[in-house]
């Protein structure tokens, strides 16, 4: 194989791994609660509450959606910086507009923690 198909094949082949991990980590988490639940049925004829509240309940914290948006807001600013100091242009805009990209969802993120009411989590 050349190099020219290798190298693309390699970043798009890394971008699914990146972002199918944390699904299959997910996944096999959600697998094992599942086993544990059917067990305890097995055995016992009924199951666990907590096994059912681990299940059910969304292990989101209070604070995630504002950790989560100032990580995208602190991504789409280095991309800003680095757009800048390279003054190229994408597609007629200049190169710092991809830091648009992922900073405002971040600051959507950011107003959602401060104007949406969450309840907290155990």
């Amino acid at each position: 194989m050349e190099v020219a198909i290798i190298v693309p094949l390699i970043v798009f082949a890394s971008i699914v791994l990146i972002v199918g991990t944390p699904f299959y980590f997910h996944h096999r988490n959600r697998r094992v609660i599942y086993e544990a639940i059917k067990t305890s049925v097995e055995k016992t004829g009924e199951a666990d509450p907590k096994l059912i509240a681990a299940i059910t309940t969304d292990a989101i914290g209070p604070n995630a959606d504002l950790r989560r948006g100032l990580l995208l807001v602190s991504l789409g600013a280095a991309l800003a910086v680095i757009g800048a100091l390279s003054e190229a242009d994408m597609i007629g805009a200049p190169l710092w507009t991809v830091g648009l990209l992922p900073g405002l969802p971040g600051l959507a993120y950011i107003v959602f923690h401060f104007f949406v009411p969450r309840e907290a989590t155990v």
